[in-house]
C-alpha cells in the first residue's frame, strides 16, 4: 500500500509551485509560455520524469508527460497563458506570486495557473506514491488557450504531436465551483460549453462627401443591423446539459422550487419563472444566455476621415451557440434582425459541446466529492464561455471533456468576478482541497 501523504508538506510545495507560475509574464498576447514549460520541465527532470517540451512558434511553449499504465488514459490538462492586467489598479503585482494572510495573489490565480499547479502536483505523487495504474495518466501544460483562436496549443499538439495527448477523458478547468440553493451546496462538473460563431456584418455603400448626406450609408446600414441585433429576442434552446443542471438542483428542493426550476425550460414560462428563482442575479444572467444563442456587437470599423462617407463599414459580433445549432441556423435565426443590407462573414467557428454524465469518469468525480463534501450535491454545467474543449472535440469527436477544480467560494459570488479582473488571487486552503480531490479522482479512476 502507498505511504499516507503529508498533506501540510504537499500544502507547502503546490503552494510553491503556483507562486512560482504566477512570477512567470505569460501574458497572451505574446504568450511567452515558454518560461512555464521550462519550469514545470525542470520540475518533472528533478522527479526523475521524463517530459516532452515543444514550441509551436518561438517561445510558445508546451509540456507533456505520462505516466504508463494500460491505456485509455486520462489527460489532465491546463493552460499557461494570462490575460492581460493593469498593475496600477493592483494592490499586489500581478507577477508577483505574494503569499498574504492565506491568499496567492497573480495573473492566473484563479485562471488557471492554481489548476495546472494541482495537476502537477497530482501527477507527482501519483508518481512518487507507486500506484499500479491501470489507465495512463497524462500531463499537459499548454499554450494560447486566452487569445481564442488557440493555435499555438493544445490543437497544435493534436495535428503535430498526437501521441503527447491523445486521451479518451480529459479533465481541464472550467467547473467545480461551489453553490448554494435554499441552504444546499452544490459543485459544478462542466459537461458542456456553448460554440463560438464569431463573424463580422460587412456593408457597402457609395462614397461621398460628408457634407452632402445620402441614402446609401454603409455606416448608417451597420449602425441599423448592430441596433437589431441589440434588441433581438432570439428563441429558446434547450440542451441536455442545461435540463440535467435544473434537474438536479430541483431534486433537492420543494415541489415549488423544482417546479420554477422545470418552468424554466418551457419557452412560454421561462421569462416569468427566472426571477422567481431562490438564484443569485449572476446565475440568473447566466441561464438567460444558454437558454439560447446569443450575439453581441463588440467592435465597429469605418471611415478614415470625419469628412468622408466611406464606401464599407463592419462590425464584428461575438456569437455564442447553444449545442447542437449550426452557424447555418443561427444566421437565419438572426436575418429577420439584421435585415438584408449587410453580408456575414465568419471569422471563428466552433460548435458547442456535451460530455456524457453517465460516463466512468463523470461518476468518479461524484463519488469523490461524496467522499470530501458528504452534505453537497454534483450537478452537471454547460459554460456560456470556452475552454481547450474546442480544440480538442472537433478533432476527436469520441473525446469526453470535463471541467472540473473544486473551489469553494471564500466570498461569495463575486469571487469569480476575479477572473480577468484586478487582483486575481486564491486561497492555499482552496489549492490544497483542489489538490486533494482531484489525486483522489485520478487515482480511484486509473488504478
Amino acid at each position: 500500500m502507498p505511504e499516507p501523504i503529508d498533506w501540510d508538506s504537499v500544502a507547502s510545495e503546490v503552494t510553491g509551485y503556483l507562486q512560482n507560475l504566477l512570477r512567470m509574464d505569460t501574458t497572451n498576447p505574446p504568450g511567452n509560455e515558454r518560461l512555464a514549460a521550462d519550469y514545470i520541465a525542470g520540475v518533472l527532470t528533478n522527479e526523475g520524469l521524463h517530459s516532452n517540451l515543444t514550441e509551436s512558434a518561438p517561445g510558445r511553449g508546451n509540456i507533456t508527460a505520462r505516466l504508463e499504465g494500460g491505456g485509455d488514459g486520462l489527460l489532465l490538462l491546463g493552460h499557461t497563458d494570462v490575460v492581460a492586467s493593469e498593475p496600477d489598479k493592483w494592490i499586489h503585482p500581478p507577477f508577483s506570486g505574494r503569499l498574504d494572510n492565506g491568499y496567492v495573489w497573480g495573473r492566473g490565480a484563479l485562471d488557471m495557473k492554481n489548476m495546472v499547479a494541482a495537476q502537477l502536483m497530482v501527477f507527482l505523487l501519483i508518481k512518487r506514491q507507486g500506484h499500479t495504474l491501470s489507465r495512463d495518466v497524462i500531463f499537459a501544460a499548454t499554450a494560447d488557450e486566452e487569445a481564442g483562436k488557440g493555435d499555438h496549443g493544445v490543437g497544435w499538439l493534436l495535428d503535430n504531436h498526437p501521441e503527447q495527448v491523445e486521451a479518451p477523458y480529459v479533465i481541464t478547468e472550467g467547473g467545480g465551483n461551489d453553490f448554494e440553493v435554499n441552504g444546499q451546496r452544490f459543485y459544478t462538473c462542466q459537461t458542456g460549453q456553448k460554440g463560438i460563431c464569431r463573424f463580422r456584418m460587412t456593408a457597402e455603400g457609395e462614397p461621398g462627401h460628408g457634407s452632402r448626406p445620402h441614402s446609401d450609408n454603409a455606416v448608417v446600414k451597420v449602425a441599423d443591423a448592430a441596433a437589431g441585433l441589440g434588441s433581438a429576442s432570439l428563441p429558446t434552446h434547450v440542451c441536455e446539459t442545461l435540463r440535467a443542471f435544473l434537474n438536479g438542483i430541483g431534486k433537492t428542493q420543494s415541489s415549488h422550487v423544482a417546479r420554477k426550476l422545470r418552468d424554466v425550460l418551457d419557452p412560454d414560462l421561462s421569462e416569468e419563472a427566472l426571477p422567481e428563482l431562490p438564484l443569485s442575479t449572476q446565475m440568473v444572467s447566466g441561464l438567460q444566455a444558454l437558454l439560447r444563442n446569443t450575439a453581441s456587437v463588440t467592435m465597429l470599423q469605418a471611415g478614415q476621415k470625419i469628412n468622408v462617407i466611406p464606401t464599407e463599414a463592419t462590425a464584428w459580433v461575438d456569437g455564442r451557440l447553444v449545442p447542437g445549432r449550426t452557424a447555418e441556423m443561427f444566421f437565419e435565426e438572426i436575418r429577420p434582425f439584421t435585415g438584408n443590407q449587410v453580408e456575414f462573414e465568419v471569422d471563428q467557428y466552433s460548435p458547442g459541446l456535451e460530455a456524457g454524465i453517465s460516463s466512468p469518469i463523470y461518476a468518479t468525480i461524484v463519488d469523490v466529492m461524496g467522499d470530501h463534501d458528504p452534505e453537497a450535491v454534483v450537478v452537471p454545467s454547460i459554460s456560456t464561455g470556452g475552454t481547450d474543449a474546442k480544440h480538442i472535440c472537433p478533432r476527436r469527436p469520441d473525446t469526453q471533456v470535463y471541467g472540473f477544480m473544486p473551489h469553494r467560494q471564500e466570498s461569495g459570488e463575486e469571487e469569480w468576478g476575479l477572473i480577468h479582473g484586478h487582483n486575481e488571487r486564491t486561497t492555499v486552503e482552496n489549492l490544497v482541497f483542489a489538490t486533494r480531490v482531484l489525486h483522489d479522482v485520478v487515482v480511484r479512476f486509473c488504478t
